[in-house]
């Protein structure tokens, strides 16, 4: 039987994509203790967003982490020279969820919104148009533990997560090589290759 050049190259990246998943599921293993389990990742949505005041480069963030208004949180970000207004406002985030809050030039901010980067590019990561907005974001294929309430800044669990944290080269999130998942498929971001913090 003859394939045509066009299903032959989309039989060999099929192959190659399940080898892939095949290799990462075989070479990671999330041991009960990985700080991942501690962390809170959430789909978010920007409900809100205004410039700082006192800060060129920030912005000031009104982000919907459940159905419940009383589960806004206000999140400062540096992401004044890399993203507009126009293109945050109304859109699906990742929030880091449990961070201690802390002020930033006077605004206390309340998570972190999560971004890839590469070459002074910066997106923020996007969950799909469907994923339900408080969702905890997963592991694919593992079963996280319960996240702490709030991570203690000196115990710096989630600079150890972070140090894994990257997007493959399709654009998915992934944490050591697992892809960061919803109930309506993976986070995805615009960059290729970035480092996620």
């Amino acid at each position: 039987m003859l394939f045509s050049i066009t299903t032959t190259r989309h039989l060999k990246n099929t192959y190659t994509s399940h080898l892939r998943l095949l290799y990462r599921s075989l070479s990671t293993t999330i041991t009960a203790d990985d700080p991942i389990h501690k962390v809170d990742l959430r789909v978010g949505k920007i409900t809100e967003i205004e410039n700082h005041s006192d800060a060129s480069h920030l912005y000031i963030e009104k982000v919907c982490i459940s159905k419940e208004p009383s589960e806004e949180r206000t999140i400062v970000s540096g992401l004044v020279p890399y993203m507009s207004k126009d293109s945050l406002y109304g859109k699906k985030v990742v929030v880091v969820a449990n961070l201690k809050a802390s002020k930033f030039r006077g605004v206390l901010s309340q998570g972190m919104l999560l971004a890839a980067s590469v070459d002074n590019r910066v997106q923020t990561l996007s969950p799909p148009s469907l994923a339900p907005i408080g969702e905890r974001i997963q592991l694919e294929g593992v079963s996280l533990g319960e996240p702490v309430d709030v991570l203690k800044p000196k115990q710096k669990i989630f600079e150890q997560v972070a140090e894994h944290l990257k997007t493959d080269e399709n654009g998915v999130a992934t944490y050591k090589g697992i892809p960061l998942v919803t109930s309506e498929g993976p986070i995805c971001c615009e960059i290729k290759h970035g480092e996620v913090s």
